[in-house]
């Protein structure tokens, strides 16, 4: 009996172990289930994530390559995979001539956000390394004339010729296909007129900045993202000694003054006359109406704006002093001209790298690596002054650099990041 009561026990023991040892492993397997259950929703949540962050770049990828589809209005909706979780809402604003762009849609009641700075690829188009209407003139190269890309010119076409003893070095002086030209310039696009307006509309700017006189500190900035900053003035002023960033504008009814201590990047600047100091280094998209003079040796650049518009009939002048490097873009347009065209004088050494365009003559001793559009040239030398004549003059399309962006100014459409200004992820 005492053997078979010892046998009993240990077979009860053995059971109470395997029970415990399958509840162990019981517990053991859930819990691993659970921690795989935990581990396979954190994974989802950040694929989750992750494909929000990649719609919001694949719908900016898509809003720039089909700039025809999207950019009619200043919001739309873009929906990538025909399901409403990809829904990307792409809200546009003006900075200046260029654009910023938003994407933004929603994850897990957050909102998240991509912004670019944005603007047109020069190479998705003709290579137009000079545009001059056609007003039955001829064209007159001489010296060590050079025009490279594609050249749409007046039907009597360009003609070696020399001047003050400089008789043309080269055989041809384009270097592209040449093409009759229209009678006049092709018309800005109504975006970038309107862009234009918008910057040099002083009343409703004055409504919302603040006095110049109450800007004490000596550094200012402001996102991208925000509404911009503008500091004005009834009369004249310099911008001295200041460093300013981001979306911050200065207006005057006068001139304002840009002084070579300045710091500026990214900056807008609006009056009636500019000056830019000599030696001044910086990013600024400036607006005139009367006169805009780029002082000696100044570096502007990209992705800088240079424009003069005005709608009245006075005479209009921009001057580009001697050694000025500038990479973006110079606008001079003018609605009800004068008998005197609105003239722009770039000096010898002065280099733009990017866009011209000038509805009216040009004095060229500089050199432009881009495009040139204008309505016909004028030389002075100390003998005498010449239309429609060029000397020693280059302007090279294929000398922009491949990544460059420029302002579309003609269609008004964007499809180039310029620069990536802020993200909320």
């Amino acid at each position: 009996m005492c053997f078979k009561t010892g046998n009993m026990a240990v077979r009860g023991g053995a059971l109470y172990y395997v029970i415990f040892v399958v509840f162990v492993l019981s517990a053991i397997t859930l819990m691993f289930i659970i921690h795989r259950s935990i581990k396979l929703r954190q994974l989802q949540t950040e694929l989750d994530y992750f494909a929000k962050i990649d719609n919001l770049s694949s719908a900016l990828t898509l809003y720039l390559s089909q700039p025809e589809v999207y950019q009619r209005s200043s919001a739309t909706d873009i929906i990538l995979f025909e399901d409403s979780s990809s829904l990307v809402h792409i809200a546009t604003e003006p900075h200046g001539l260029l654009e910023i762009i938003t994407a933004s849609t929603l994850y897990r009641g957050k909102t998240l956000r991509k912004s670019i700075l944005c603007g047109k690829d020069p190479f998705q188009g003709d290579s137009i390394a000079l545009y001059v209407p056609d007003h039955r003139q001829t064209l007159y190269a001489s010296g060590d004339t050079r025009i490279t890309g594609n050249a749409v010119i007046p039907g009597k076409g360009i003609q070696r010729a020399s001047i003050e003893g400089r008789p043309l070095t080269r055989q041809n002086p384009v270097e592209g296909r040449i093409s009759k030209s229209n009678s006049k310039l092709p018309d800005l696009s109504p975006k970038i007129v309107g862009k234009i307006k918008l910057i040099q509309n002083v009343d409703s700017i004055v409504n919302l900045a603040t006095n110049i006189n109450k800007l004490y500190q000596a550094s200012v900035s402001n996102p991208y993202t925000e509404q911009t900053d503008w500091y004005w003035s009834e009369s004249d002023y310099q911008i001295s000694g200041i460093q300013a960033q981001g979306k911050i504008g200065f207006l005057s009814a006068g001139t304002i003054l840009i002084r070579d201590d300045a710091l500026l990047d990214g900056v807008l600047v609006s009056a009636s006359k500019i000056i830019i100091e000599g030696g001044f280094t910086g990013s600024i998209q400036v607006f005139a109406e009367d006169s805009l003079v780029v002082g000696p040796g100044c570096n502007l650049k990209f992705p800088s704006v240079l424009c003069l518009s005005n709608d009245n009939v006075n005479p209009v002048y921009v001057g580009i002093g001697k050694s000025a490097t500038i990479e973006g873009t110079v606008i001079v347009c003018q609605s009800n001209l004068s008998t005197q065209k609105p003239f722009l004088s770039i000096a010898e050494e002065a280099m733009i790298t990017g866009l011209v365009y000038h509805q009216g003559l040009i004095e060229l001793h500089g050199k432009i690596a881009g495009s040139l559009f204008c309505e016909g040239f004028y030389l002075k030398t100390k003998r005498a002054y010449y239309e429609n004549h060029l000397l020693d003059n280059e302007i090279d399309f294929s000398k922009l650099p491949k990544h460059f962006v420029t302002v579309d100014i003609i269609n008004g459409y964007n499809d180039q990041v310029i620069d990536y200004i802020e993200s909320s992820l």
